[in-house]
């Protein structure tokens, strides 16, 4: 199975509603959602065959939890106070509140997202810039998901393999070395993710959306997914092809939202994206 994704669904209403176009002409099967910005109704993609996913989200908007508990995480309008980087360097400086308040923050996202899913909705797992991936938040995470009995369908391990790109050699030199930093840094860190989930089973797929993060288009996709194909057929294992499909026309009103990124959220390659996602159909790919 390949699963085509648009992350950031919940961004605001415009982006959704671009993310809830692609779904309808047929272009996604799983969409990601974001657990604390805009309300979002799930109840559109019944009967649709739609995967949902909850979309982490520690770097944007504000904490689920309250911002007293998780000061470390948030302001005290509980904003969120760190991107990826600042995540990982709280990790790797062995702050000793991080675990505790990931904890509470954590916990409550995946219990809002619990409490939202239709009846009989598979549960399934991501985040926002990857921070699940991170050592720390990933032990938290698998602690919550084990302490609350959740029977998880589905986490995103965004550690691309090498080999689809290697034997593609006319892409080589359309990467961005930003983009190839990243795909080593969560290759990296998932080798020290393994032992942390020990007994814990985490259901995964091939995943594609890191080299060509930022520009996924229709070319380089075409060019490397039959590749991903045999690959897993090899491995017995689905596919997952990340886009960003929900793109802005102008920058809207983030106020009060606490929207880092806004820039990307406006950035012409994610038209680029939508268009990509419009033209490629899980049919189409052989």
């Amino acid at each position: 199975m390949i699963y085509f994704c648009a992350d950031d669904y919940g961004l605001c209403s415009n982006a959704s509603m671009r993310i809830k176009e692609c779904v309808d002409c047929g272009g996604l099967n799983k969409v990601s959602v974001y657990p604390n910005l805009d309300s979002v109704n799930l109840d559109e993609f019944l009967n649709k065959n739609i995967r949902l996913s909850l979309h982490l989200n520690l770097v944007e908007g504000r904490c689920m939890a309250e911002p007293y508990e998780v000061d470390l995480l948030a302001d005290e309008k509980g904003n969120f106070r760190h991107t990826f980087g600042g995540l990982f360097k709280l990790w790797l400086f062995k702050n000793k509140k991080l675990e505790e308040q990931l904890l509470k923050e954590i916990r409550a996202q995946v219990l809002y997202w619990k409490n939202i899913l239709p009846e009989g909705t598979d549960f399934c797992i991501d985040s926002h810039q990857h921070t699940h991936m991170i050592p720390a938040v990933f032990k938290t995470l698998i602690k919550v998901l084990r302490a609350e009995n959740i029977s998880l369908k589905y986490m995103r391990i965004p550690a691309e393999p090498v080999m689809p790109y290697i034997k593609t050699p006319s892409l080589y030199f359309t990467y961005s070395p930003v983009n190839i930093i990243k795909q080593w840094l969560l290759k990296f860190l998932w080798i020290i993710d393994k032992p942390l989930a020990k007994g814990f089973e985490i259901p995964t797929a091939l995943f594609m959306g890191i080299l060509f993060s930022g520009k996924m288009d229709e070319k380089r996709v075409r060019k490397v997914l039959p590749k991903y194909v045999k690959l897993a057929d090899k491995k017995g294992m689905d596919i997952e092809v990340l886009f960003h499909p929900g793109f802005l026309d102008k920058e809207i009103d983030f106020e009060n939202k606490n929207i880092v990124f806004s820039k990307f959220y406006i950035s012409e390659n994610r038209k680029t994206e939508f268009d990509s996602v419009m033209k490629i159909k899980e049919r189409s790919v052989g």
